[in-house]
């Protein structure tokens, strides 16, 4: 591997923006890049997700869809289609995760680095704020989650922290919570 690409994602719609910086290898496919953004966010992998670009979309296939049906524009296979011919550098693009909440992520190429033998990828540099819970029902669903979280009072307060809990391994939902050591341990189990 001689080059590494330092990618920007951004949960779309929310704000304080909730976002992750990590240098990915140029050898993968969409499939493993799709590992990577899920550990880097921590999200839990039980729902379908699609790259999009301007031309095309990186998706599973459907068996209920004809390949170009569904978005309209050719599919292509994550497992099979490598991210090499698409980084460049300023290059943006959408990762969808959970095609019912939509999650829509924004992909920014920020650089295209030489990989440097004493590193090992993929590796998290940085990143701001807890993702949103998984099932929360999208962008408003969570701004109505965070809503309720930040009043004690609220009658469905304890109830919607124990309820995030399966998303923080039983830890108290801080919506600002990011540790940086705490997604390279879960970049680093990927296989």
């Amino acid at each position: 591997m001689e080059k590494v690409y330092q990618i920007k994602i951004t949960i779309q719609g929310i704000e304080p923006p909730i976002w992750r910086r990590i240098v990915i290898p140029s050898d993968i496919t969409f499939a493993r890049l799709h590992k990577y953004i899920q550990a880097s966010f921590g999200w839990q992998n039980y729902h379908l997700y699609n790259f999009e670009f301007q031309d095309f979309v990186v998706t599973l296939p459907s068996d209920e869809f004809a390949s170009g049906e569904l978005y309209g524009k050719p599919e292509k296979n994550p497992r099979s289609t490598k991210i090499d011919a698409y980084m460049t550098e300023g290059a943006k693009f959408t990762y969808t995760y959970d095609l019912g909440d939509d999650w829509i992520h924004e992909v920014v190429v920020e650089k295209v680095l030489k990989a440097e033998d004493e590193y090992s990828y993929p590796v998290c540099l940085d990143g701001e704020r807890h993702r949103p819970p998984e099932d929360v029902g999208g962008v408003g669903g969570y701004e109505e989650f965070i809503r309720i979280i930040s009043d004690s009072n609220h009658p469905d307060y304890e109830n919607m922290l124990i309820w995030a809990e399966k998303d923080t391994g039983g830890r108290k939902f801080d919506p600002e919570y990011f540790y940086r050591n705490e997604v390279n341990r879960e970049l680093r189990k990927i296989k």
